[in-house]
């Protein structure tokens, strides 16, 4: 046996006896490592062009229309990419946050206790999704209703 057969046995038995929390952190640091660095070449590229308008071929590039269909693709999902990473809850991501109801049914549920005299929340009152996360809400009972 040669010395890479011995490192790469020992490195089999070794993650043979790992358990699944290692390996899923392993797992999750080698998508830490791969999306931090597609993140820095997104703003390696995008710092190159901004500084690049000096350039005149630069600018005429940057008129091209179908251009303008790909920044703006790439600027919605940048947007929903940094909402998510920003903004989105640990226990968004949880498989056991799947298992607690929703927005709507929450409110279906109200309705149905409250009778005749249930009364939507107004804007301001404790517990009524704010603007952005009633626009939220609204996409995801769309897509609901469509599956």
């Amino acid at each position: 046996m040669n010395y890479k057969d011995i490192m790469h046995s020992v490195q089999n038995q070794i993650k043979a006896n790992e358990s699944p929390e290692i390996e899923l952190k392993e797992y999750k640091q080698d998508f830490l490592e791969m999306n931090i660095g597609s993140l820095n070449a997104i703003m390696r590229h995008a710092q190159e062009i901004l500084q690049s308008l000096d350039n005149p071929m630069v600018k005429e590039n940057l008129t091209e229309s179908w251009l303008q269909g790909k920044i703006a693709i790439t600027e919605d999902y940048m947007r929903t990419i940094h909402d998510f990473i920003m903004y989105v809850s640990e226990a968004a991501d949880n498989t056991s946050a799947v298992k607690r109801p929703g927005l709507w049914e929450n409110i279906r549920k109200k309705k149905e206790r409250m009778g005749k005299n249930y009364k939507p929340a107004k804007p301001g009152d404790k517990g009524r999704p704010d603007p952005e996360q009633w626009k939220k809400l609204q996409k995801e009972n769309k897509k609901d209703q469509k599956d």
